[in-house]
């Protein structure tokens, strides 16, 4: 017996079976889903026990847009420090424009209804660090470093889980992607 917890992110709570059935429900009013369909994909959300299971569930229902969200979110700071972690609406693009400051984006817990999620990020003399749940891709290419580093530290990109494009440049900086740390049973102050 393993005193190890699970990775946080990776067992799907009661919060994430209701936000996977209500994507569900979403998509048999909109006519996406008949009966049938919605019956055994609820039975499947319900019995799911991992976040990959229900995004399994739901990977091919795109939501319909909703014009009251913005498609894009600029983060801007300024000798500052900036975070969106906990249940968070992410848009299809995030913009960040740091100068002396830092950024936590923190997405294992965030709402994500897209199958690709961009983030543009400018630094100078910042650091950016990117959360993302296990099985997510990320792809760090279109990085333009000038003094800085990128760095990708994320493993097993899922079949039908979000791809994450980050691009822009790091003066100076650094930007990190990766999953949430593993919590230890002596480890009490958790921090992802």
């Amino acid at each position: 017996m393993s005193l190890e917890q699970p990775p946080p992110g990776q067992r799907a709570s009661d919060n994430d079976r209701e936000r996977a059935a209500s994507v569900l429900q979403e998509a048999h009013t909109d006519g996406r889903l008949d009966f049938q369909e919605l019956d055994e994909r609820l039975t499947q959300v319900y019995a799911a026990k991992t976040q990959i299971e229900l995004r399994d569930a739901t990977a091919d229902l795109v939501p319909v847009r909703d014009t009251s969200k913005p498609a894009e979110v600029m983060i801007r700071a300024t000798h500052s420090s900036q975070k969106r972690e906990g249940a968070w609406h992410v848009p299809e693009r995030v913009a960040a424009e740091l100068v002396h400051s830092s950024a936590r984006l923190d997405f294992t817990d965030a709402a994500v209804h897209w199958p690709e999620v961009t983030v543009t990020a400018n630094l100078t003399h910042s650091s950016m660090t990117m959360i993302v749940p296990v099985g997510w891709s990320v792809t760090l290419d279109d990085v333009e470093l000038h003094g800085g580093s990128a760095s990708n530290k994320t493993v097993g990109a899922g079949p039908n889980a979000v791809h994450l494009i980050v691009k822009g440049g790091a003066r100076y900086s650094s930007l990190t992607v990766r999953h949430p740390r593993k919590r230890h049973w002596w480890w009490p102050w958790y921090r992802k």
